[in-house]
């Protein structure tokens, strides 16, 4: 039985002899052919060479054999980073070998241009590799992804800068390289919209050192009641003696609707306009009558009795060719009579109708209304004419009769001015 064993035994290690023989055999005829290789440049991948490599050969070798540099390049192997002097493993099927090499580029970043030599394989990954990393919203002349041999060689970036805006009481913060304010907010999807408006305006330049103030502007429709003043109007009541007024209607006012638009900027109001209006109730106008019915009167004179058409209560003045009121003197009237006793001024709102008429003023006597005077605010008045010879002083309310007949309708003013 142990003879069996030891046999069995022996038959066991011999097999793991021949094994690792036969193992050892192929290996040695592996190391000692030579190595297929794929040289692939990245900035020319439709144009591979093809090399066969002594067994211990290195990327080197094979950089060497076409010529190109192995300093300042970066080498990959069937997927994996490869170093220039490490040998190449012969393996069953063929190797890849992909060479990137380095490039050049002026870069301009805002007003400073660098000069940046990279490996990497997209511009991005050159600027981070640089210390100039890609930030938000900062613009680059060329795409990102690009690798740095296919980009132009002259570069530029520009940094974007930070832009504080502020809206409903909270404040962010965009990035951008634009130079007005529509652009910035562009930039942060943040344009406005409706009547939605920003302070400095979108198409101003970005302000420097204060943010942009975002205003949510809106609408309120508000309905206000206004009082329609009344107005005034006259009759004439010919039943009603002449210089007497009364008031036939009491003014009323009257009532009218606004449909108003307010637009507000957050809580202030910064406009309105009236949409539409109508009146509700209408107002009454103020009717007053005036009396047309002539009735004369006599007056007694030192004259004899004089019949008058109208009868006033007026203040008297007097005045002469040197007692004008100013540094001269003039004898002549407004109507072109020669001032003396006997001439009437009156303002100029009664001249236009009384011109030329008969008058009697007690203790002056008879007189024509020929001239225009000043007149006293908020009276009836009359300037008596004299000659400087028999001037008399005048200051006194008296009366003023127009002596009958009257004049024609269109020369009465039914309501004194």
């Amino acid at each position: 039985m142990l003879r069996r064993a030891l046999l069995t035994g022996w038959l066991l290690i011999s097999v793991l002899l021949a094994g690792w023989e036969a193992h050892r055999a192929r290996a040695d005829a592996a190391a000692a052919r030579p190595i297929g290789l794929w040289v692939v440049d990245e900035a020319h991948p439709e144009q591979p060479h093809w090399l066969l490599l002594s067994p211990g050969s290195t990327a080197a070798d094979a950089l060497a054999m076409l010529g190109w540099p192995d300093q300042g390049v970066h080498l990959v192997l069937n997927g994996q980073p490869w170093s220039s002097d490490r040998p190449l493993s012969p393996t069953e099927g063929p190797l890849a070998l992909t060479v990137r090499r380095g490039a050049t580029l002026s870069l301009q970043v805002d007003r400073a241009t660098l000069a940046v030599t990279t490996t990497a394989a997209s511009l991005v990954a050159a600027l981070w590799d640089a210390g100039e990393a890609l930030r938000v919203n900062d613009r680059l002349s060329a795409a990102p992804a690009t690798p740095p041999w296919l980009a132009p060689q002259k570069i530029s970036l520009r940094r974007a800068r930070p832009v504080p805006v502020t809206a409903h009481n909270a404040t962010l913060t965009l990035y951008t390289t634009a130079h007005t304010v529509g652009g910035a907010l562009l930039t942060g999807v943040l344009a406005p919209q409706g009547l939605e408006q920003t302070s400095p305006a979108d198409d101003r330049a970005l302000p420097r050192g204060s943010p942009i103030v975002w205003q949510s502007v809106y609408e309120k429709i508000v309905l206000r009641q206004v009082p329609v003043a009344f107005s005034s109007k006259t009759q004439p009541l010919p039943d009603a003696p002449l210089d007497t007024l009364k008031v036939v209607q009491q003014g009323q006012y009257g009532l009218a609707a606004q449909e108003i638009r307010v637009r507000y900027a957050g809580e202030e109001e910064i406009g309105r306009r009236i949409e539409a209006s109508w009146v509700v109730k209408p107002p009454q106008p103020r009717i007053v009558g005036y009396g047309t019915k002539i009735v004369p009167q006599t007056m007694q004179t030192p004259n004899g009795p004089v019949t008058c058409w109208r009868i006033l209560r007026v203040y008297a003045t007097s005045y002469s060719p040197c007692r004008l009121g100013v540094d001269r003197c003039s004898h002549v009237t407004f109507s072109g009579a020669k001032l003396q006793k006997g001439i009437v001024a009156v303002k100029r709102s009664w001249y236009g109708y009384m011109a030329g008429q008969k008058v009697y003023v007690p203790g002056y006597g008879f007189g024509v209304i020929g001239d225009i005077g000043g007149g006293i605010p908020g009276r009836y008045w009359i300037d008596l004419g004299y000659s400087d010879d028999d001037y008399q002083s005048w200051h006194q309310w008296t009366t003023l009769c127009f002596v009958a007949p009257p004049p024609p309708a269109e020369k009465i003013p039914w309501i004194l001015p």
